[in-house]
């Protein structure tokens, strides 16, 4: 009896984490994707960037999918650390979803109005600023996992080997989309190409990025492994 208490509450614990790395997968693939359906109705057509939304009738969704995110990564454990450990899934995924939280709470710069109270306390350039800074800190995290933390193990098995192939493609992808905004910014392209809209582009791609990884992680895309493992 006592083999299988303890039995069913180590499979309830794998389902637990499971279902939390499934959530924020599917988060990373809906935001981008409502967005991107959603202008289609909205005057102005698609925005220049995800943050953008904010300023827009899709600002309910865009915060609220912010903070649910920064609820399923802060409820996120992993695995338990090794002694003296310093990069771990419980602080990247805190890192994490303070960092998601922030960008639902201090929006980019917009259009003048109402302030929100990160807004009203800071002034909208620092609150911009902080922004920023907690846009890219969130997935220079999520790119972590995928490069550092969730490459660990065992690799004997095919399949977590070709897990690692997706980890690793998923973790350099975001850091390739967050470089090129970075770079766009700085050199005044982001402005000369926004008819392109190439920013919202590539936060979408940074998006599915990481929610593919997590997606892997949580065993939603076993067809996916199975299909590299296959093709190696």
């Amino acid at each position: 009896m006592a083999n299988g208490s303890s039995e069913k509450a180590h499979n309830d614990l794998v389902l637990s984490f499971l279902a939390v790395r499934r959530a924020i997968g599917a988060l990373g693939y809906f935001l981008p994707v409502i967005l991107l359906l959603s202008a289609a109705f909205m005057p102005g057509g698609l925005r220049t960037s995800i943050s953008s939304y904010y300023y827009s009738s899709m600002r309910e969704v865009f915060v609220g999918t912010m903070f649910a995110q920064a609820v399923f990564l802060w409820s996120y454990e992993g695995f338990r650390p090794r002694a003296g450990e310093l990069i771990t899934d419980r602080r990247m995924a805190r890192l994490a979803a303070i960092s998601a939280a922030l960008v639902g709470l201090a929006p980019t710069s917009g259009p003048a109005g109402d302030c929100t109270a990160l807004q009203c306390i800071l002034g909208p350039d620092l609150a911009a600023g902080v922004h920023f800074v907690a846009a890219a800190l969130f997935f220079v995290a999520l790119s972590v996992f995928c490069l550092v933390l969730f490459v660990r193990g065992d690799v004997n098995s095919p399949e977590k080997r070709a897990s690692n192939r997706i980890y690793r493609i998923c973790g350099w992808t975001i850091l390739g989309c967050i470089g090129a905004i970075g770079a766009m910014a700085v050199t005044g392209l982001d402005d000369a190409l926004a008819v392109l809209r190439p920013v919202f582009w590539l936060e979408s791609i940074a998006c599915f990025a990481f929610a593919t990884s997590w997606a892997v992680k949580g065993d939603s895309l076993r067809p996916l492994v199975r299909n590299m493992v296959r093709g190696a």
